[in-house]
């Protein structure tokens, strides 16, 4: 059986790294599966999201959800400006 960790940082000075942390939190919270565990946390201008997986599926489908999260997160305050 493939297992998969990722680690995903994002920097950001204008306190977006935040933002996005408070916009997934509910996700990271509630996971659907026990395949796939996340944990992610905030220190000043800096995001850690850290998805370790049991197979490649869940994998996949978790590092694809948090991306996603991720952009929207942007686009939504990029839509604000």
């Amino acid at each position: 059986m493939i297992k998969g960790k990722a680690i995903i940082e994002i920097e950001d000075k204008d306190k977006e790294a935040e933002i996005i942390y408070k916009a997934i939190l509910p996700e990271v919270e509630s996971s659907p599966s026990d395949r796939s565990k996340t944990i992610a946390e905030v220190d000043k201008e800096k995001l850690k999201i850290v998805v370790n997986s049991k197979d490649a599926s869940s994998f996949r489908a978790s590092i694809g959800s948090y991306m996603r999260w991720i952009r929207l997160s942007y686009k939504i305050k990029e839509g604000l400006k």
